[in-house]
């Protein structure tokens, strides 16, 4: 007689949206960051970013299966809804910071990245 194994389900109840990620791997694993970052006052109103993290760690073989079901369940939902495309609040957004960017000289030619701004 074959004994029913029993499963335990831990259910986070606390859902993160996220409007940045970071993929990076290793030999034996992906690294995805799901990030969200957004501004907030302090009681005493100053600004500060407060970014949440969700660090999920796949075998390559596991990786290639999340992408193939989120492909098609993008197809899927424009199929439905139609072609996905950028809020038009960003698109003025990356306008406005490119028009920025043209008018600042660059202070020096290094090519460090820049991860402040």
């Amino acid at each position: 007689m074959e004994k029913e194994m029993q499963g335990i389900q831990n259910i986070d109840h606390s859902p993160m949206l996220s409007n940045q990620q970071t993929v990076s791997h290793q030999p034996d694993r992906f690294i995805i960051d799901f990030k969200g970052v957004f501004p907030q006052f302090t009681p005493d109103n100053n600004p500060q970013m407060v970014i949440n993290h969700k660090v999920i760690l796949m075998d390559p073989h596991v990786a290639l299966e999340f992408f193939k079901t989120l492909e098609t369940n993008i197809k899927r939902f424009e199929e439905k809804f139609g072609k996905i495309k950028p809020p038009k609040a960003l698109e003025i957004a990356k306008k406005d910071r490119d028009k920025k960017a043209k008018g600042k000289k660059k202070k020096s030619s290094s090519s460090k990245p820049s991860y402040m701004g």
